[in-house]
Formats: C-alpha cells, sequence, structure tokens
C-alpha cells in the first residue's frame, strides 16, 4: 500500500492531496472536488489535475483516507498534458473510468503520447521512467475536449474553462463558482507560507506575448482564490498575478542580458540557480523550502525554455550563448 499524506480541506469542501512525488511533501498537487448534491451522485467526485503516474497509488491511498473509493470519480479535468499534471490522466481512466477533459491542443498527446515522451526524454534522459513512471495511452472514448470559453457542468457545478497559454499552448485554467480558479502552472509556483512566486519557464512552448495576455485575461476575471498545482490555495489573487507576470519577465530579461554579456550555457545556468536561491533566501525560505522550490524545475530546464523562446520568438535580440563548454 502506498504511503498517502493527510489531505488538506479546502474552504468550499474540495480537498487538496499530496503526490509525495520524489518523497517531497507540498510540491504536486491534485484536487478532489466531491460533487454537489443529488443522492444519486452520493461519494462522487472529480479531479483536477491526474498527477504522475508514478504517484498514481499514493493519490489512490489519499483518496481512500477521505472515504471516497477511488472508482467513483467521474472526471479528471487537466490543465495541461506535462507529466506532473497529466502523466496518470489514461491510468485513472483505465482503472476507474473517469472521463479526462483537456484542451483540444492537448488531446492528440494524451491519446498517443509518444511525441510527449520523446519530448521529456530530451529532458530527463534514461531517468524519465523512475522520476515519472509510465504513461497509459488515453483510450480515446475516454476522452472529452474542450475550448476556451467554454462551460462545462461538472459534478452539480457550472465550470468555466479558459485558455492560458504561455507555459504552454494547450494549457487552461478551470474557474469554478465563486471565482476559485485551478490555474495549473498558469500563475506560477508557491509555497504556502511564503510570498515567492517562482515562474514555471520550460520548453518547448513557452511564449511571454501569450502568457501577459494570460496574466491580463485572469486579471479580469476577479478570481477569489488561486488553486496552483505546486501547492496551494492563495486569496491574494490580484497581487500574486502581478508577482507572477514581474518574475517571469525578470528571469527571462536576466538570461538575455547574460547572453548579450557573452556567458555559456554552463554560465547561465549557474547564473539562474543563484538567481533563484537568493530569491528565496532574501525572502527568508530554509534550505528545505529554497529545495523544494528548486524540485519543481531546476535552473537548466528554465535555461532551455527560455532560450528557445528567445531564439525562437525574438531572434533579431538574441545572440545564443558563447560555445567555450557548450
Amino acid at each position: 500500500m502506498a504511503a498517502a499524506a493527510p489531505a488538506l480541506t479546502l474552504s468550499d469542501g474540495a480537498s487538496l492531496l499530496d503526490t509525495l512525488h520524489a518523497g517531497l511533501r507540498g510540491t504536486i498537487g491534485v484536487y478532489l472536488v466531491p460533487q454537489a448534491g443529488d443522492a444519486g451522485r452520493a461519494g462522487r467526485f472529480d479531479l483536477v489535475e491526474a498527477g504522475p503516474q508514478v504517484d498514481l497509488e499514493a493519490l489512490e491511498a489519499a483518496t481512500r483516507g477521505l472515504g471516497l473509493d477511488p472508482g467513483a470519480v467521474e472526471r479528471v479535468l487537466v490543465t495541461h498534458i506535462h507529466l506532473d499534471h497529466a502523466g496518470a490522466a489514461g491510468a485513472w481512466a483505465a482503472r476507474h473510468g473517469a472521463k479526462v477533459v483537456v484542451l483540444a491542443a492537448g488531446a492528440e498527446h494524451l491519446v498517443d503520447p509518444s511525441r510527449l515522451l520523446a519530448s521529456a526524454r530530451r529532458i530527463y534522459g534514461d531517468a524519465l521512467e523512475r522520476i515519472w513512471g509510465p504513461v497509459t495511452p488515453l483510450d480515446p472514448s475516454a476522452l472529452e475536449v474542450v475550448a476556451g470559453g467554454q462551460e462545462l457542468l461538472v459534478g452539480g457545478r457550472r465550470v468555466r474553462v479558459v485558455a492560458t497559454p504561455g507555459h504552454a499552448r494547450h494549457h487552461a485554467t478551470f474557474v469554478w463558482p465563486g471565482g476559485v480558479a485551478y490555474t495549473g502552472d498558469a500563475a506560477g509556483i508557491r509555497f504556502p507560507g511564503w510570498p515567492v512566486v517562482r515562474p514555471a519557464l520550460p520548453p518547448p512552448e513557452l511564449d511571454l506575448e501569450a502568457w501577459d495576455a494570460t496574466f491580463a485575461r485572469l486579471g479580469a476575471l476577479d478570481l477569489a482564490e488561486l488553486r496552483l498545482t505546486h501547492f496551494g490555495a492563495y486569496h491574494d489573487a490580484a497581487a500574486h498575478l502581478q508577482r507572477a507576470r514581474e518574475r517571469t519577465h525578470a528571469w527571462a530579461d536576466s538570461l538575455l542580458a547574460w547572453a548579450v554579456a557573452g556567458c555559456t550555457r554552463a554560465e547561465a545556468r549557474a547564473r539562474l540557480d543563484a538567481y533563484a536561491r537568493d530569491e528565496l533566501r532574501d525572502a527568508g525560505a530554509d534550505e528545505a523550502t529554497i529545495a523544494r522550490y528548486l524540485a519543481t524545475s531546476d535552473a537548466a530546464m528554465s535555461v532551455s525554455g527560455l532560450e528557445r523562446y528567445w531564439a525562437k520568438q525574438h531572434p533579431e535580440r538574441w545572440p545564443g550563448f558563447e560555445d567555450r563548454d557548450g
């Protein structure tokens, strides 16, 4: 039986399940939302995010810890298809009969994850399966494709689908009644008790102009609460979104400046790692908290994502890295 962390009950009765990914508490979350109302749905629930497949048994155990049967899941809404968010989507469908909700741009990669895995392998190499586990292909019959601007009836509640590209072109945010927004990575990374918002800047689809439009779109919704996959629920939505935008551009501009100054890629990685650690230390974070933040994405991944962004979106500004160390 997999270990399970106690679920955190939120203000509206939803629960935050901790995947305990890589043995770390509070880095990757999955949200369990009980269905509203009638007796015919007693014990039924929906999930926002699927988690990585390597952590599926821990999530099932956490579900049972709430007195629920994992087989009572009806829908899994995934904000995007990266392995920490949707890696177990196919398994939730195959093992428990869930429907999987995803934007159209990501749907094919859940049905046939071969290209997704090939892209991830370029980052993680031979450690891919150890870190994230296998990825069960999603049966097309379990797929529910949605579009931004659409409304869904989820567990007796009307849920708005908001297209929120920037981190990835296939990213969605799901907004429940009362302005509760499940933001995936669209609002960055933050841990309870800390004001620091860390950008989420992976390759290959990072797009800062699209992300600026996303920040504006989310800001216009007058949200009451942001529920981040990495990690937790925050009521200072407007201030959080402003910080997320500021830090995303600060990191991007810093990398550009370092490249213009003649940095190698290895030097840029070292500088960004130090930059990220200093931000956290300046906020009073201890080393354990710093390690949790850095576990969500390291400097190498962020440099790779930003390098690809600058080279693809603004080649006239991007000098490339010096090649003294590759």
